[in-house]
């Protein structure tokens, strides 16, 4: 039995693939490799944007649970403290209402970048996508804007 990797070494089957023929209206294999080189840049930039994008995400996380410990060892010295127990109360809530405010404002921070990322990173392969529909259908067409018929081709 035949490898099906044994008849793309064939001379007949690597002619279909000649200058020209790979897609109609473009040079053959070297534009073909050369929109997939494209294609692979803008997914390698979206995959950057997207590895900074979870470092500083991680970053800020550490730093809201860094200060959530901070916050809590003051409210836990506040109820050490001297006073009476409804001062204590008092402040202590006061302590906790800050905490949770810190908290809410640093998750808003962490969605904000989450969601400025994925936007940026999107716009990259959205850009991509079009540029690779409009490659395709300019190989389509000749040069009066019309779609080329399809020329003889041998089959593999």
């Amino acid at each position: 039995m035949q490898s099906p990797f044994e008849k793309w070494l064939k001379p007949e089957y690597l002619s279909n693939f000649s200058a020209g023929s790979a897609f109609p209206g473009m040079d053959g294999v070297r534009d073909a490799m050369e929109s997939g080189r494209k294609s692979i840049q803008a997914y390698a930039e979206a995959g950057q944007i997207a590895m900074e994008s979870m470092q500083t995400i991680m970053q800020r996380q550490s730093e809201i649970l860094s200060q959530l410990v901070q916050d809590n060892s003051s409210i836990a010295q506040e109820i050490i403290n001297e006073g009476t127990p409804e001062e204590k109360i008092a402040r202590s809530a006061e302590l906790v209402r800050q905490a949770y405010e810190k908290t809410v404002f640093g998750m808003q921070e962490v969605n904000d970048i989450c969601s400025k990322s994925t936007k940026e990173a999107c716009e990259i392969i959205n850009k991509r996508v079009s540029a690779c529909l409009e490659e395709v259908q300019c190989s389509v067409k000749d040069g009066n804007g019309k779609v080329k018929k399809a020329g003889s081709r041998k089959s593999a």
